[in-house]
């Protein structure tokens, strides 16, 4: 499958285990296991972009099946719509886009971090996207970025602040908090965010006042040398004058001599 060629590999962080008995959901029998991974592999290799199964408006039935939410499961509620406005939000201030899949397993055989890195980058993900990946029944958690992002988000230290604000909604009650989670990390790509344009603000001040400062530093280099200049030449024009006047002296004498002589 197209899903698990060797793909450049996104930033990760994986969550083990979240504790199941907040769930309140009832363990898949093994007929609905094969169908969920099943389900999960149909996912994988159509998410190489929006189609129509993929549609702006949710899907009637029980899961949302959107181009930026997987939710067979129905995790988000009747709140999906107001996950859906926070992502379209965090894209508009922070120019990341954001996916949520939540599925009961992840695919077996493979590391969580590993999957969910292979299936981002077939969905051919824009510049700057963050998944948010669930396996519900498992207890996992994983954030993955895209490989095309930039530096800032991508940085191994966000991408654990991302997973870490995800997790805690899940964690913190007595059920998870799915729309929580989701909206938690999107919090934190925004503040992750003004962080990076606080640190671009403060390198552009930096480089400003160290630019102005080699200009003060020329101008006083240049001032400096034409006032050495300046009182060089001011000091070989009074030496010149001193060493004339006793030649101008003896020079009057000689006359006044020579005129008392002829008298």
């Amino acid at each position: 499958m197209t899903v698990f060629t060797q793909l450049p590999r996104p930033r990760t962080h994986v969550v083990e285990r979240v504790p199941l008995h907040k769930t309140g959901l009832f363990r898949l029998s093994t007929v609905r296991r094969v169908l969920s991974l099943l389900l999960l592999m149909v996912l994988a290799v159509g998410a190489l972009g929006p189609t129509s199964a993929f549609a702006d408006e949710p899907q009637t039935g029980a899961g949302t099946m959107t181009d930026t939410i997987t939710d067979p499961q129905n995790l988000l509620g009747s709140d999906v719509g107001s996950v859906k406005d926070a992502i379209k939000e965090t894209a508009e201030q922070t120019g990341v886009s954001v996916r949520l899949l939540y599925l009961p397993h992840f695919y077996e055989g493979v590391k969580p971090e590993t999957w969910a890195s292979r299936v981002l980058e077939s969905m051919k993900p824009a510049h700057d996207t963050v998944m948010l990946a669930v396996a519900s029944q498992d207890g996992k958690l994983v954030v993955a970025v895209s490989s095309n992002s930039q530096a800032w988000l991508k940085d191994q230290t966000s991408v654990d602040q991302l997973s870490q604000a995800a997790l805690e909604p899940v964690t913190k009650g007595r059920n998870p908090d799915w729309v929580g989670s989701a909206k938690a990390m999107m919090t934190q790509v925004e503040t992750l965010n003004q962080n990076q344009r606080h640190h671009r603000i403060m390198i552009i001040a930096l480089s400003a006042t160290a630019v102005v400062l080699v200009i003060l530093a020329v101008v006083v280099v240049i001032w400096w040398r034409r006032s050495s200049r300046a009182g060089a030449h001011h000091r070989k024009s009074s030496l010149a004058k001193k060493k004339s006047r006793p030649t101008e002296t003896i020079s009057e004498l000689s006359d006044n001599t020579q005129k008392e002589a002829a008298s």
